[in-house]
């Protein structure tokens, strides 16, 4: 029994310091920091110039007040109890002439009219065209504002009551009813404006949508979120035979990979900007992350279960970490084998244009790693792994950016947002403004230019 308890205590002494080598055989650990962010965020400018076709404006209006009454009067007692009941629907196709923010168009009417003349009601039928002006304006909250005047009318049948005796013409008192009936019919048109027309639900529903993350590569993982901040609009202005005006959108955009990932949350509709003008071309800045969970899993594919051999030693690579240490990547290494441990190599990320990809490319073991190394197992440091782990940290965006500007070329050519509205454009350049570390991820802040264009034709 002594023996045994002698054994096992001289066992226990000769394995003790092995033991405790192997505990501490990692190399001294970099520690995780990141510099403040003193970046504004990306702010992106889209300025998308719209051409409204007066043509199909006016088209488009014919269609939708064909047999549509505009005007009635169903009762003797109204406007003052004139005895007259009046019904107005559009008779011949509408003319439309604008200038800036005003429309002037000739209307011709059909006019139904019944008057009680004490004894018996008599009726009139006639044609007239009215000569009106409108001046519009898109309001802070999206609602449209007019101010509509009639300017003069012409008859193209005189008016005639129609009685038991024949007709008498009434042209007189027509126009006396007329004239009365102007200002009304004025804000009868501008009342039906006012609470039909807002472009509010139409702009909501397309600054939800475009808030939506999109999952443009799947091989990638890649998702892409736009988030508007504002939006101006230029004065309205009629040229020629179309109806231009340019839309100004600020927004941030973000790009990242992985599962679908957490985005800023989404903005609020804001009120109309209105700005005197707009750069013909669009700006926009984009935050591209890599986070460090997808790019240990790109440096897992290549580095997890290689081998490293130097003589009689070996080691296999059974894990990869990544965080930031300031400005730079911190890469842990865990090894088993011959070295039991991790080991740590830094670098600064960089983004490399010629093949569209991020680089460590002064990746090195850490000064303290190299130190350790240098004591302990001169043969790892002296081997082939950190050559091996260089090539490692490559995370490749060809996709993400030269893909990004093919695709989104592709849908700029003809790009129907609805029926009748064309979105068309040219993603001129996309280059790389910085790469940098942020507390999750490696980013890189790409920066585009182009045009947009929008046509809206046979609404």
């Amino acid at each position: 029994m002594k023996a045994n308890i002698a054994l096992f205590t001289f066992a226990v002494m000769f394995l003790f310091p092995f033991c405790k080598t192997a505990k501490f055989t990692d190399a001294p650990k970099p520690p995780e920091n990141y510099n403040p962010s003193q970046e504004p965020p990306l702010v992106s400018t889209i300025t998308i110039p719209v051409n409204i076709s007066v043509t199909d404006l006016v088209n488009s209006l014919n269609a939708r007040l064909s047999g549509q009454a505009l005007y009635e009067d169903k009762s003797y007692n109204d406007n003052g109890n004139d005895g007259l009941m009046l019904t107005i629907w559009k008779s011949q196709d509408i003319t439309m002439f604008l200038s800036g923010n005003t429309i002037k168009y000739r209307l011709p009417l059909k006019l139904w009219m019944k008057k009680n003349l004490l004894v018996a009601d008599a009726e009139a039928e006639a044609e007239l065209a009215l000569n009106m002006k409108t001046t519009f304006s898109i309001n802070e909250d999206w609602s449209i504002s007019t101010q509509t005047d009639v300017e003069y009318h012409e008859w193209l049948s005189k008016p005639k009551l129609k009685t038991g005796i024949g007709n008498i013409s009434i042209e007189t008192l027509a126009n006396i009813v007329l004239n009365r009936s102007k200002k009304d019919l004025s804000q009868t048109l501008d009342r039906f404006v006012s609470q039909q027309l807002t472009l509010r639900p139409f702009v909501q529903e397309a600054w939800t949508a475009i808030q939506e993350p999109i999952l443009l590569d799947s091989a990638y993982r890649m998702w892409v979120k736009t988030t508007p901040v504002s939006i101006g609009m230029t004065p309205v202005n009629a040229i020629w035979n179309t109806i231009t005006a340019k839309i100004a959108v600020e927004c941030l955009n973000d790009v990242t990979f992985g599962e679908k990932p957490w985005f800023r949350e989404n903005s609020s509709l804001p009120n109309l900007q209105h700005i005197s003008d707009a750069p013909d071309e669009f700006q926009v800045r984009v935050a591209t992350d890599v986070p460090f969970p997808e790019a240990e899993r790109f440096a897992k594919n290549t580095m997890i279960g290689q081998v490293f051999e130097s003589g009689k030693n070996k080691v296999k690579v059974e894990d990869i970490q990544l965080w930031g240490n300031n400005d730079k990547l911190v890469v842990n290494a865990k090894l088993a084998g011959t070295f039991n441990g991790n080991i740590y190599f830094i670098g600064r990320p960089e983004f490399n244009p010629e093949k569209n990809q991020i680089e460590v490319r002064d990746l090195d073991f850490h000064i303290d790693t190299r130190n350790f190394l240098m004591r302990s197992a001169t043969w790892l440091f002296q081997g082939a792994i950190k050559n091996q782990m260089k090539k490692a940290m490559v995370f490749p965006m060809q996709s993400n950016i030269a893909g990004i500007k093919s695709s989104v070329q592709e849908s700029l050519a003809h790009y129907e947002l609805q029926p009748g509205i064309l979105l068309t454009g040219t993603v001129d350049s996309v280059t790389v403004e910085n790469t940098k570390i942020t507390p999750t991820s490696i980013r890189v802040n790409l920066f585009s230019k182009g045009k947009l264009n929008v046509d809206v034709r046979g609404l």
